[in-house]
């Protein structure tokens, strides 16, 4: 992908020596977690020996050699048991974890001396963003995701705060005392931004199976378990709204782009094939006005890949080129369908493929930080051990988990959401929501619409940039 086209986010600052030390297969993982604890910051790693650095007198060292540096040295003490956890592939148990005051609440460290006399940033920050935890913890649902249920986040009770900022903000704090100065990155001009993302999963509601589910499912076989009059009710109701009323996708879909438009922008996940029974087919000629009519509007257009594509090359490269082909502009964002993700497969195919933004790291089942952050960051392959050309810009929430997955009312679904958004507003993060062409479907879809409408006001409200993910990461500086 040209540079024109997308460009890793740059230092604000400059570049700060900085010097990593300690066993081979621990440096690439080490420098990976010190750049994305520093590039928020303004900052980006100058890699120099220890003899440099010491002759600089200003930066920062990790390693196990943390004594006796020049006062404008940060030095960060590498344990020797940091890397052989790493090494030995065993899960994470919570009864390890530290926790500690940070001036307002308690917050979870996970690695450092075992005797708690320092601790080490480094290795909690890679932990968390490279996805560590998904690595050695096999368990995971039908569709091969990982789940809130089962990660470390669930056991601490931290799923909607994200601990790698309340490390970034220690860091900060450290870095001032060695005299090292820092600017927080901000959104063109705002302290947060907020991503509204659509996934266009249908084009329309009234298909041959839903027809079948209203007509036969329901009032003849009785699925729901519902007496006689509850089913004649909602037969009558279908048959007025078949005959009188637009298909409330369609409806929904064009609702959506006026309700963002005056404030912002947003990315629309467009499916471009259909790979198994998880996929509803449509054609993408059939989306063709839509695709355009988002583009003319500043919108984003990216791909949700059907749902075995996540880990088929094949079924990628060709959805990805159907979609392509309609676009005037190159296509970089994508989220997968169901949120599938099996590392290290997919996020090897997406970056092969072209792309350069991702969105689907967020959990199936609970909203909240899965890689705990609410910040953009590259993407890590650990069996590589080396950083993908990917961006996460990672999912905090998604309406279905809330409505569906935690049976959440709407109003609970609000409250839940508005605390996501003051969350990544306090740390000047990106808040990434995702919806569905479901909304203002009262019938099945109580409340989401509202849902929808509320959570925008009050992200403009708190004065977040609200913008798609192409435009976020771009006016991250």
């Amino acid at each position: 992908m040209s540079a024109t086209v997308f460009v890793d986010p740059a230092p604000t600052l400059g570049y700060l020596p900085c010097c990593v030390e300690g066993p081979a297969a621990w440096l690439p993982k080490a420098a990976y977690a010190l750049r994305m604890l520093l590039l928020p910051l303004g900052w980006a790693p100058r890699w120099v020996d220890r003899l440099t650095l010491k002759t600089l007198g200003q930066g920062v060292y990790y390693g196990p050699a943390a004594m006796g540096w020049p006062e404008g040295v940060l030095a960060i003490w590498l344990h020797e048991t940091t890397p052989a956890y790493f090494a030995s592939g065993q899960p994470y148990g919570p009864e390890r974890v530290r926790w500690r005051w940070n001036g307002v609440e308690p917050w979870p460290v996970l690695f450092g001396s075992p005797d708690g006399a320092f601790d080490d940033p480094i290795a909690s920050v890679f932990f968390w963003l490279s996805g560590w935890q998904e690595q050695v913890v096999p368990a995971r649902d039908e569709h091969g995701r990982t789940r809130h249920a089962d990660s470390l986040q669930a056991a601490l009770g931290i799923a909607t705060r994200p601990p790698v900022e309340a490390t970034r903000a220690a860091l900060a704090r450290a870095l001032a005392h060695h005299g090292i100065s820092v600017r927080p990155r901000q959104w063109q001009g705002h302290r947060w931004a907020f991503c509204p993302t659509i996934d266009v999963d249908y084009l329309r509601k009234w298909r041959p199976g839903i027809l079948y589910r209203e007509f036969v499912l329901y009032p003849v076989r009785n699925l729901r378990q519902q007496p006689l009059a509850a089913r004649l009710r909602r037969l009558g109701e279908v048959i007025g709204e078949l005959l009188s009323q637009p298909d409330p996708f369609r409806v929904a879909f064009w609702r959506i782009v006026e309700r963002i438009r005056p404030l912002g922008t947003g990315t629309f996940f467009f499916k471009a094939g259909a790979t198994s029974a998880h996929d509803v087919r449509y054609r993408l000629k059939a989306a063709h006005r839509w695709v355009h009519a988002l583009q003319r509007a500043g919108m984003e257009v990216g791909l949700h890949p059907s749902y075995h594509a996540a880990v088929h090359r094949e079924h990628l490269e060709r959805e990805r080129h159907r979609l392509a082909a309609l676009l005037d502009r190159p296509l970089l964002s994508v989220r997968t369908h169901y949120l599938r993700w099996m590392e290290p497969a997919t996020p090897r195919l997406l970056a092969a493929a072209g792309f350069r933004i991702d969105s689907t790291l967020g959990w199936p089942d609970h909203e909240g930080f899965r890689r705990g952050t609410c910040l953009p960051f590259q993407l890590f392959d650990v069996q590589a051990n080396a950083p993908l050309p990917l961006w996460e810009l990672p999912l905090a929430v998604m309406e279905s988990v809330l409505f569906v997955r935690r049976g959440l009312t709407p109003t609970k679904a609000l409250r839940v959401t508005e605390t996501l958004l003051q969350t990544c507003r306090q740390y000047g993060g990106v808040c990434v929501a995702l919806w569905h062409t479901t909304l203002w479907d009262e019938r099945d879809f109580p409340g989401w619409g509202a849902h929808f409408e509320q959570t925008l006001q009050q992200a403009a409200a708190q004065e977040a940039l609200i913008v798609d993910l192409r435009s976020a990461i771009k006016n991250w500086r």
